[in-house]
């Protein structure tokens, strides 16, 4: 019996964040996307369990992104920002 088994899977959800945030590595002033990954285990390619989630603030402009925690996230998410895709 063979089974195939991985990780590589991910899955996101991006919001845009209301308020005008200053990049510093490409000097733009614009509105930032909040965004949570979620990575997960495989099992005959179909995601099962996820195992780490990812939460960041980044630049569209050139992807400089800012780590968040948890509660940072989702401090930002209530705070008033628009679902993107």
């Amino acid at each position: 019996m063979i089974i195939i088994a991985g990780a590589g899977h991910t899955q996101s959800e991006k919001y845009l964040f209301d308020e005008d945030k200053h990049c510093f590595h490409c000097n733009n002033t614009s509105r930032w996307i909040l965004q949570k990954t979620r990575h997960f285990i495989t099992l005959f390619f179909l995601p099962v369990a996820p195992y780490k989630t990812e939460y960041t603030l980044y630049c569209p402009i050139c992807g400089n992104s800012v780590k968040l925690d948890k509660e940072k996230y989702d401090q930002m998410k209530r705070a008033g920002s628009q679902a993107f895709k």
